[in-house]
């Protein structure tokens, strides 16, 4: 598994792949989820463009930067698939942290300032605080049990940043997260989800 296999995203739906945060949550069901983050949930979809066209519906003007969106679907192999238009949930470690005891969660997030986030959690321990621009800048409690992965998908580890900015990062998220978790995150994946909408408070509690 490695970046190219993931070189669909960026294309797939240009307009969600330049803000995402995308989040797997190990044995738990989507409604678990949305418990453990003490979300509200307010309606299920099929497939994420009708969850891109929930989040976006209200913006500009409704936007409301103390609550985030997300969609909770529940996947075959006792995953939990948490997907964000623009959001940050994923990568917050005072909500995230929780939700890992006593399983893993990895995330991976951009945003439209090239922040390419990247998180592992096991049993509320964060091992890995990565920005995927500067793979070797890593923190946690054991950043160094990503570096063969990081290696494996193809990524430099001791390029210089020019050089890794050239690569597609969010597929190396992407990959990344499917050599840790074993999901593999596909457009038919994300197309036939059901998704649970929810809205999460964001705002330090």
């Amino acid at each position: 598994m490695t970046m190219d296999d993931y070189s669909w995203w960026r294309t797939w739906r240009p307009a969600w792949a330049e803000a995402h945060c995308v989040t797997l949550v190990g044995d738990i069901t989507a409604e678990g989820v949305v418990d453990a983050l003490h979300a509200d949930p307010v309606t299920r979809v099929r497939g994420a463009d009708a969850l891109y066209d929930h989040a976006v519906a209200d913006w500009p003007g409704g936007y409301d930067p103390s609550r985030a969106v997300i969609g909770v679907a529940t996947l075959h192999d006792a995953w939990t698939l948490v997907a964000e238009v623009n959001g940050y949930v994923g990568v917050t470690e005072r909500l995230v942290g929780p939700l890992s005891s006593g399983r893993t969660v990895v995330s991976h997030f951009c945003n439209v300032n090239a922040v390419h986030t990247f998180h592992w959690w096991h049993d509320g321990r964060l091992l890995v605080d990565a920005d995927l621009m500067f793979p070797a800048e890593r923190t946690g409690t054991d950043p160094d049990a990503i570096v063969e992965h990081v290696r494996g998908v193809g990524l430099p580890l001791d390029a210089d940043p020019e050089e890794i900015a050239a690569t597609d990062l969010s597929a190396a998220g992407f990959a990344l997260a499917q050599r840790i978790t074993g999901v593999a995150c596909t457009p038919v994946l994300f197309e036939r989800s059901d998704f649970v909408v929810a809205t999460v408070d964001v705002l330090d509690g």
